[in-house]
Parts: C-alpha cells; sequence; structure tokens
C-alpha cells in the first residue's frame, strides 16, 4: 500500500475525528496539513498505530485500510457476465430466485442483488400474481422510485398516457426515462394476465452490444461515448428534457457504466454540430444494428408470478406486438440503494 500521511490523518476514525453514530467525518479538510509527517509509526500485522506532531493518535485495521484505498476499488466483488442470446442458453443456474426464499431469507435477497449486478436482471418466481404482489416484491429490495407516470402502475394497452408502450404494439430495445438527467436504476415487470397471443418480452444486454461495437468498430464507440444528445418527454401537462451520452463509463474503473439508448424519446439533435451529424448517425446506427442483431436477443414469455427486475441503465427491454387483454404491473426503484444493498453484502466496492 501507498498511502500519503495527510490521506492517513483525514481518514482517522477515533472518536474525536469522527463521529460513529451518524457515520460522519468531524475533522475540517481544510485545516489539514497537507505535508503532515507522524512522529511515530507502528504495526503488529493488524493494526497500524501512527502517532502525529500533537500527539493525537489513529489506529487502522488492515483490513478496513485494503477496502478503503485507491488499489481496491478497481477490483469487481461480483464479475459482469456479459451475454447475448448463445451465451445465455450456456448458464445453467438462470438469473431466477424463488418468492419464498426471497422475501423470508438473507440469502434469497443476496441472491437478487448478485444475478442484477451480474447479468443486468433477475426474475423472482412464484410471486402472487396481483399487483399488490408486484410491490411487496419491489419493496422488498428497496423502496419505489415515483416519477409522472405515478409511483407503481397497472395497465392494459389503452393510451393512458401518451406513450407507446400503452399500445397493443411491439417494441424494439430501449432502456427507459433517457429524458431524466439521471434514469431510474431498475425497472420491474409483472405480467398479471394475458388473454391473447404474442406479448413475448425482449432483453438484449446493452453492455455487450457497446462492447462489441468498441472492438469492431472503434470510431463509432468513440463518437457515441463523445457526442452528447438530447432525449425528451412531451405531453399536456410535462415537458422534459435530459443531455448525456448514448454510452457511459464510471469515472474510476472506465468500464461501461450506463447506456442511454432510445430511438423513441430521442429530440431533435440540436447538440450536435452540422459537421459531425453524418458521423453521429452512422455511428448510432452501428450500434443500432449491433442490438438488433437476433444473436443478440433473449425472448421470455412472462407468466404470472414471474417478477421481472432489469438493470435500466444497462439492460434494453422490448416486446412483441400482442392481442387480447394484456395486463402488466410495474415499478421503478433508484440505483442508489440497490447499490446500497450490493455494498451490505459485500458484492460493491464503488
Amino acid at each position: 500500500l501507498d498511502l500519503p500521511y495527510v490521506w492517513l490523518r483525514d481518514h482517522c476514525r477515533c472518536d474525536v475525528c469522527y463521529n460513529h453514530q451518524t457515520c460522519q467525518k468531524n475533522i475540517d479538510n481544510f485545516e489539514l496539513d497537507l505535508d503532515i509527517r507522524p512522529t511515530e509509526v507502528s504495526f503488529d500485522g493488524t493494526v497500524l498505530t501512527i502517532e502525529w506532531p500533537d500527539k493525537h493518535l489513529t489506529s487502522y485495521n488492515i483490513d478496513w485500510l485494503l477496502e478503503n484505498t485507491y488499489h481496491d476499488q478497481h477490483r469487481d466483488r461480483v464479475e459482469r457476465v456479459l451475454w447475448n442470446k448463445a451465451i445465455m442458453a450456456t448458464i445453467t443456474e438462470q438469473p431466477m430466485v424463488p418468492y419464498k426464499d426471497f422475501m423470508e431469507t438473507e440469502d434469497g435477497l443476496k441472491e437478487h442483488v448478485k444475478n442484477l449486478m451480474k447479468y443486468g436482471f433477475s426474475v423472482v418466481t412464484q410471486a402472487p400474481p396481483s399487483h399488490e404482489g408486484t410491490l411487496a416484491v419491489s419493496q422488498r429490495l428497496t423502496f419505489l422510485q415515483p416519477t409522472f407516470f405515478g409511483p407503481s402502475w397497472s395497465f392494459t394497452s389503452d393510451m393512458a398516457f401518451g406513450d407507446t408502450a400503452y399500445t397493443t404494439l411491439g417494441l424494439g430495445a430501449h432502456t427507459d426515462n433517457t429524458y431524466f438527467m439521471s434514469p431510474s436504476g431498475i425497472q420491474v415487470f409483472h405480467v398479471l394476465e394475458h388473454q391473447g397471443t404474442g406479448g413475448e418480452t425482449l432483453l438484449v444486454d446493452g453492455f455487450f452490444a457497446a462492447e462489441t461495437l468498441r472492438r469492431d468498430n472503434p470510431t463509432a464507440f468513440k463518437c457515441l461515448s463523445e457526442t452528447v444528445v438530447a432525449h425528451e418527454f412531451y405531453d399536456s401537462d410535462h415537458r422534459v428534457r435530459s443531455l448525456g451520452t448514448v454510452l457511459s463509463f464510471h469515472p474510476t474503473t472506465k468500464k461501461m457504466f450506463s447506456i442511454r439508448f432510445n430511438p423513441y424519446d430521442r429530440s431533435p439533435l440540436h447538440t450536435v454540430p452540422p459537421d459531425q451529424i453524418k458521423k453521429f448517425y452512422k455511428s448510432y446506427a452501428a450500434l443500432t444494428e449491433e442490438i438488433r442483431k437476433p444473436e443478440s436477443e433473449v425472448w421470455l414469455k412472462l407468466k404470472p408470478g414471474m417478477v421481472l427486475f432489469v438493470d435500466n441503465w444497462r439492460v434494453m427491454h422490448g416486446r412483441s406486438s400482442f392481442t387480447g387483454l394484456r395486463r402488466v404491473s410495474g415499478c421503478y426503484l433508484p440505483r442508489d440503494d440497490w447499490f446500497g444493498k450490493a455494498r451490505l453484502f459485500g458484492l460493491q466496492n464503488l
């Protein structure tokens, strides 16, 4: 470990420097001496103890240092599995957790969180086939994230909102809430009833598609990770717009962090200079082609009792067109609290 002295002084966890009740720092960074040096250092193989010039003592357990320094943060606790149709077919333990295990055991909840981090989706099976059942399962993971669609929904193809999702039409693979500055972290789907044909659920791993584009067409990949575009939602009561790149990376690990892909909601390209328009269209088309390849698609026939959780920053969803009555229940969940659960389970660093 290579730890600057000022870092060690700043991160002292004694009762004077750190409030263990509120889990907040008491140290004023403005008063730190950037050139501070200890007067004495000792290490017994487990605990590092430092005495500072003002006689203040700081003690660190080596495990805490390993977990909280720069070097450890670049190691994933759960390795992502990027997938397409062929890869998903080889996975013997599909990302599914029985309702009873999920609701009643910590191991069941942990497995569900791990599935979401690993594959970008997870299914809770054998849940009560009702809207109340959807909410109970969702709130076992975290609280609901309300939007102008409400805190949750249970809808049919009645055009209750001016959105293609409220029709019987098929929907191509996309992520939701691209018009929000920070899209919802998880989307929950539960088909409560379907008296008809079609309506299969489509899943596409956006990170697999993006990494394939990075390998095969680095110019297009670079364009989509640098060009800022707008997405929007307009109706009689709302005018929502966001700005962001289609592809983005984690600020420290530099791995894929999110994909913002929704051709339905992309607004006029007022953020792209005229001389870059053709390049953007060409790059967007290259990614779209990758996403729409049959080998990229995994199709599920959701039945009552199957509650699907999707990482909305990674996995795109869609559906085939359908006939007859189809009633779907669902909601959005915040990404922060999902990742918080992962940290509590020791599954997540950053």
